[in-house]
Parts: structure tokens; sequence; C-alpha cells
């Protein structure tokens, strides 16, 4: 907890606003790591995280916690201290669910797909998306942001669709798989935009060949792009933000600054209390900036 602080403080020294909280799934689960939890006074993952959450809050970082799939009592510990949260539906293929996620029980379908609508139930901002590439077809790309698209239509709470294309690593079971080229992420941004054309469309701006061609198509989210390494895709660089700056606005498209949540979230006061002032504090000291 006390390192958890540490790297608190000093990224938003350095001006970081979110506190992006994101582990390996079903971390209570494991009986060593449950005891961990329990000599240190937590009786559940959920609530340590909440715990660190509440300490981000208290530094002035906005917390955005993605770890995985959660049942509703944990979502309702987490959510008093996060302005918005994630998590990757991925794919509602179970052929291919099979393939990508045989050693990952927490990945099936069904159990993403409840979670997802729990957060609506809880009004919780969230982000969501769909890996692509991963064993799946076309078709199974458009189921999935299908039952997306419904558990959104009941709930209004996704505010983000994330296009991620696979990006095969070194000394993981899929290393040898095909890079997905950027056509099968851009043919998906229509249907996106006509079946919920009230949520954003993020595309990872490291993970794609030809970002602008997206752009064009009709995304209008790059993600976080850190101060520090890609964790997750550790061989991909971000972009130079200055750089892309001006690519962009050579295009007529000004790259701005955005909080995590979105601010039809904020105006429509979906945050919790307890973020309320460190959001408040955040928008002010952010409210004319552009990334540089």
């Amino acid at each position: 907890m006390v390192e958890c602080e540490e790297l608190g403080k000093k990224a938003f020294e350095k001006g970081v606003i979110e506190a992006l909280i994101m582990t390996g799934e079903g971390i209570d689960k494991h009986p060593i790591m449950k005891k961990q939890l329990n000599d240190w006074g937590f009786d559940s993952y959920a609530s340590y995280t909440a715990e660190v959450c509440k300490r981000y809050l208290d530094i002035g970082l906005l917390p955005h916690t993605n770890i995985g799939t959660l049942e509703e009592r944990e979502l309702e510990i987490l959510k008093p201290y996060n302005v918005s949260m994630g998590m990757m539906v991925e794919t509602t293929s179970e052929e291919a669910t099979k393939i990508a996620h045989s050693a990952a029980p927490t990945k099936k379908p069904s159990f993403r797909l409840s979670s997802l609508k729990e957060a609506g139930k809880l009004k919780i901002p969230f982000t969501t998306g769909i890996l692509i590439g991963i064993g799946e077809s076309y078709e199974d790309r458009i189921k999935t942001l299908e039952s997306i698209g419904e558990i959104h239509s009941q709930f209004g709470h996704i505010q983000e669709i994330i296009l991620q294309p696979l990006n095969p690593q070194e000394e993981t079971p899929m290393a040898n798989w095909e890079k997905p080229n950027d056509e099968k992420i851009e043919e998906l941004i229509p249907f996106v935009k006509e079946m919920m054309p009230d949520v954003h469309i993020q595309i990872p701006p490291n993970l794609v060949d030809n970002l602008f061609s997206l752009i064009e198509a009709g995304a209008d989210d790059l993600g976080g792009i850190a101060p520090e390494p890609d964790h997750i895709n550790p061989n991909k660089d971000w972009p130079n933000l200055s750089s892309l700056k001006n690519e962009l606005k050579n295009r007529e498209v000004e790259l701005k600054l955005r909080m995590p949540v979105y601010d039809e979230y904020i105006k429509g006061d979906w945050c919790p209390e307890p973020t309320i002032e460190a959001l408040n504090n955040m928008l002010s000291k952010n409210s004319s900036k552009v990334l540089n």
C-alpha cells in the first residue's frame, strides 16, 4: 500500500490525471493471495483495491479500476472510489474463448456480459471493448458488439468501446499468431457508430499501423497515453505526443486532454460523492489544457 501511495504521489507531481488500476483476474481466489489479503486486514481483493483508490483520490488522482470480471458485491465496494471503471468483453465467441482464454476461466463470455450488466445497474461509467484476432470471425465481432450494445441500451453506462487488435508477443501462447490489419478494425467503426451513436470509439494508438485512417473513419479517442511504457504491450511504444498533436493539427483535428470519465457522465451526475473533490480540482486545473 505504501508503494502504491509513493507511486501515486510521484505521478501526481508529474501532472498525471488518471490512476489506472489493472491486475490479473481472480486474485483472491488463490489461497496464498487470499491469506496475504487477510494478513493485511482485507476480506477481498475488491476491498484492498478500493482502499488503494481511496488513497489515490486523497492524493488528487482520479482512479479507473480494471481488474477483470467482477460480481455485483465487488462492484459495489469499488464504485464509491472510482470515476469510471472498465473491463474488456473481448469476445462472446465460445470457440475463440477456448483458443485464447483456455487458462482464464473468468473470461467466459457469460461472466463478462454479466459483469457488464451489473456495472450498468449500479450506474458506473464504463469502458469496454473487443479484442480482434484471437480466433473469432467477423460475424463473431459483430455479435459481441451487439451484445454490448444491448446492455448499453438498458443502462446507458458504456462511455467508450475499444477496438483493440491482438498484439502477438514473444514467450506467449499466441506469439506466432498474425497481427490483424487495420482494415479489420476500420470495418467495425460504422457499425459501432450506428448501433451506439452516443458511445466513443477508442483505438490504441500504439497498436495500429495507420492511426489517422481510423480517425478519419470515425474513431474519436486514443485512450491514455502514459508517461511510462505500455506495460501490457511492452514491445509497442506510445506515440510522441508533440508529434502526434502536430500531425493531427495538419489534418484539422485537435488533440485534447480528457478526464477518465467523459463530460456527459460528469454533467449527468454519475460520479460518486467521494470522487467529486478530486474531479473538480482536476477539471479546474486542466479545463483549458491541450496535450502537447
